[in-house]
């Protein structure tokens, strides 16, 4: 019998399923976005603590992120060659 993956390994990864990861980073980071957006305006009106913490947090989230995507971006590259 085959072994299911349990999940994404970069390291054995083809392209195909790299330009998946990547589609799916691509939604991620839209929507982290619009979420830290949503919470800025929401800090700018109610000037909260809360809402301070959760933007820093969106901050650093979207910056793991997005070098998440980078580290994809050098994956994709390198299958292509």
């Amino acid at each position: 019998m085959k072994k299911q993956k349990k999940g994404f390994v970069l390291a054995e990864a083809t392209l195909a399923e790299v330009n998946k990861q990547l589609k799916v980073n691509l939604f991620v980071i839209l929507v982290v976005g619009f979420v830290l957006g949503s919470n800025i305006l929401h800090f700018m009106r109610e000037k909260s603590v809360f809402y301070g913490v959760l933007i820093a947090a969106m901050v650093v989230a979207l910056f793991f992120v997005i070098k998440s995507r980078q580290v994809l971006k050098l994956k994709q590259q390198e299958l292509i060659k």
